[in-house]
């Protein structure tokens, strides 16, 4: 068996910049420049002559909260220029084929308690359908060092009730988890302690504190130790603080057409124009004006751009004047480390499973994603991304058999996203201690630059819903500062 921290970093940066398409270049553009200004209201016109600038509004990031953005701005009127990165829409949703499966290996899944790309989906008459995992007949558990099967039906009241325990504060920090500020002194006091305190203080049975470790560890994607307690009280708030809620809003329903085909529906929808393979280098902010300048081509001005990004790129951005000391501070240390999504193929029929381990033993989450005719399609989530290769057979059929002794992997895949420098990570979840220093401070805007992206949001913040409907809010503020000044 090879050591998984040899393959983690071999040719890793070359592979998914290939898979993404991240070696194209040239500013690229998505479909053609819509024809918006013919029916833009007479004051957005009287706006747009009244400081001469190659266009209105630059969305900056082409995410879902980036595509929602320009979306709504330019079907306001405003001449709207969206810049991507990559060679494709999507962000850290990215829907692709893995041989003859259709897999997501970014944001996956959808529920009607995310009201915003809940919307989206029934806009635009996509189809839904169920991850069957999600509803797993067993478990397979990593405890004290021996993997332990039951049946999740013998064994689902301890189950429930350790989740109760685990989770019982939630009614207290976040009576409206869609309004942080509601309980802040309740936040406030609970921020600095990390999911692994949490589990310690706890009275739990054994399995129920193997379980909830598991759980935990892939709801934080990372460690225990490393992850936010308050961050993990908001993932069971939101899903009205019930367990089978919980579990069919954040891993049961997936688009049945793929999260890029929302995202392209949403593009079409749009009158901005998008321009792929296209990473910004610099934003100058002017007294009327913000300067954009791509890291190929020419600088390109607007009155107002809006950063749909992931916080940990915008210290690799150069801004003049830079922003906050705070907003930098948030880039480079206020979120956690981040592990992988992977998927693999096991030779057998498994039935609707879930595998759990503690990140000691690598493997993290898996459940059913597939039931084949001879094999089983897994999708699992390491909490660290430097221990197990996503990519390597041989490495994830090791990290198997410490559940599973006779498993044999047929293939697997996986996404660097750790090594991807327009992500450099999943979510972004906030570190113990860094939700009330940093929150507020990220979602401020600076002058005619305004903050979007899904980890910034209210509500679903690290989820499509939070992109969507940050994206959404954002552009309402955009839209009402251009009407304002115009």
């Amino acid at each position: 068996m090879s050591n998984p921290k040899q393959h983690v970093g071999q040719d890793s940066r070359r592979r998914f910049l290939q898979a993404a398409g991240l070696a194209a270049v040239g500013g690229g553009l998505l479909g053609v420049e819509r024809a918006a200004n013919a029916a833009a209201p007479a004051a957005q016109a009287a706006a747009r002559s009244a400081t001469q600038t190659d266009v209105d509004v630059i969305v900056v990031g082409g995410g879902f909260s980036g595509v929602t953005a320009a979306r709504d701005v330019s079907k306001n009127g405003y001449r709207t220029l969206l810049l991507e990165a990559r060679n494709r829409l999507g962000g850290r949703t990215f829907d692709t084929q893995f041989g003859e499966h259709h897999v997501e290996l970014g944001g996956t899944w959808v529920h009607w308690t995310q009201p915003h790309v809940w919307n989206e989906v029934t806009r635009y008459g996509l189809g839904i359908k169920e991850t069957p995992g999600s509803q797993a007949e067993h478990m397979v558990v990593m405890i004290d060092g021996k993997p332990t099967e039951f049946s999740v039906r013998d064994r689902y009241e301890e189950l429930v009730q350790g989740f109760h325990a685990y989770f019982g504060e939630s009614r207290l920090v976040w009576e409206r988890p869609w309004d942080t500020h509601f309980r802040w002194p309740e936040l406030a006091a609970r921020d600095a302690t990390t999911a692994a305190e949490r589990m310690q203080r706890v009275k739990l049975t054994a399995l129920q504190r193997n379980v909830l470790t598991a759980m935990v560890e892939g709801l934080a994607h990372c460690p225990l130790q490393q992850a936010s307690y308050v961050e993990m009280l908001r993932w069971y708030a939101l899903p009205v603080h019930d367990v089978p809620t919980m579990f069919d809003s954040e891993g049961r329903y997936q688009i049945e057409e793929g999260t890029g085909a929302l995202i392209r529906l949403m593009a079409a929808d749009s009158r901005a124009e998008i321009r792929l393979s296209t990473p910004v280098r610099r934003i100058e902010r002017r007294d009327d004006a913000v300067v954009v300048t791509p890291q190929t081509g020419p600088a390109i001005s607007a009155k107002a751009v809006v950063l749909a990004l992931p916080p940990r790129v915008l210290k690799d951005i150069e801004f003049a004047p830079a922003l906050s000391a705070g907003k930098l501070e948030a880039s480079r240390s206020g979120f956690t480390t981040s592990g992988i999504k992977y998927y693999v193929e096991v030779k057998g029929r498994l039935g609707n499973v879930n595998l759990m381990t503690s990140a000691k033993d690598r493997l993290g989450l898996a459940l059913t994603y597939k039931s084949l005719p001879a094999s089983t399609l897994l999708a699992g989530f390491a909490p660290d991304g430097r221990e197990l290769d996503g990519n390597d057979e041989e490495d994830m059929q090791g990290a198997l058999r410490t559940l599973l002794p006779d498993a044999e992997v047929l293939a697997c895949t996986s996404y660097a996203w750790v090594q991807d420098p327009f992500a450099q990570g999943t979510f972004s979840s906030f570190a113990p201690g860094q939700l009330t220093r940093h929150f507020d401070e990220l979602r401020r805007d600076e002058g005619r630059v305004f903050m979007a992206g899904g980890d910034l949001s209210e509500g679903w913040r690290g989820f499509i819903d939070g992109a969507v409907g940050q994206g959404a809010v954002v552009a309402r503020r955009v839209s009402q500062f251009l009407a304002d000044n115009a």
